[in-house]
């Protein structure tokens, strides 16, 4: 069974800080470490910098959108695996595939429900961490094979 809150840390990205504020304390009250951040220049540094399990991400916001932030994530070698959701008052279905297209593994509308956040992220973060168990094993057997020859 994966440890959801074991030392685990998400990165919440939004220029809104009432907005960080609160999803910070909903996660928090679960035993969940945030990394905030207000625009995405300082998202990518943080998520290079902390390795985040999980990033969310709003899409509005000052300078580089959420968009742009997530193609730029993805397209890093140091962050490119860390799993990104977008929470934005954005509805419509180009925003939503949009977003998706880019990589992002989930998308939450506001304003949104804390505990549908809450099994979201859940969600998410324990199929990070299986695919980086399972990845890590392949890389031990792989290495057996190799030293076997």
């Amino acid at each position: 069974m994966v440890d959801f809150t074991s030392s685990k840390h998400i990165l919440l990205v939004d220029d809104n800080l009432d907005n960080l504020k609160v999803l910070s304390e909903i996660l928090q009250a679960y035993g969940w470490r945030t990394l905030m951040a207000t625009d995405g220049e300082s998202a990518i540094e943080q998520a290079e910098y902390a390795k985040p399990h999980l990033i969310v991400l709003d899409v509005m916001m000052p300078g580089i959108d959420g968009f742009e932030t997530c193609r730029r994530l993805k397209a890093n070698p140091i962050t490119a695996n860390i799993p990104v959701i977008f929470m934005t008052a954005l509805m419509d279905t180009n925003s939503i595939t949009h977003a998706f297209d880019l990589g992002a593994v989930d998308y939450i509308t506001k304003p949104f429900q804390n505990q549908e956040v809450l099994a979201r992220i859940k969600t998410h973060f324990s199929l990070y961490m299986l695919q980086m168990e399972l990845e890590k094993l392949v890389a031990e057997k792989t290495h057996e094979v190799v030293k076997a020859k």
